[in-house]
């Protein structure tokens, strides 16, 4: 967090961390601060086929990233041979477990 602006008596901002620590200084022309980055909430697939790379042996997921700030960004999603694997066996579980909680509800 900024402690000091910079102004007549300072010649740069004087921040501390948000979860303590030591104060420090950055230049006054903000040169060597970084802009924070707003957190992502969730992401989302695209309704898109996915695609698997036989070369590479990966596949890519279309995705939507959502922010903090409301914005979305589109992007690909990339897992390996094994986590294709990994994800399917997952699926196939909460797959079953939908349908097991299905009838379980008539």
């Amino acid at each position: 967090m900024v402690v000091v602006l910079p102004s007549d008596i300072s010649a740069s901002y004087q921040l501390r961390p948000v979860q303590g620590g030591d104060d420090w200084r950055a230049r006054s022309d903000g040169s060597t601060l970084r802009p924070v980055p707003v957190p992502v909430t969730h992401v989302t697939p695209v309704k898109r086929d996915a695609v698997y790379d036989h070369r590479a042996q990966q596949a890519a997921v279309p995705v939507t990233v959502h922010y903090e700030d409301g914005s979305i960004c589109e992007t690909l999603l990339v897992l390996t041979a094994m986590q294709v694997d990994l994800y399917y066996m997952q699926f196939d579980a909460l797959i079953e477990a939908k349908d097991s909680a299905r009838r379980h509800a008539r």
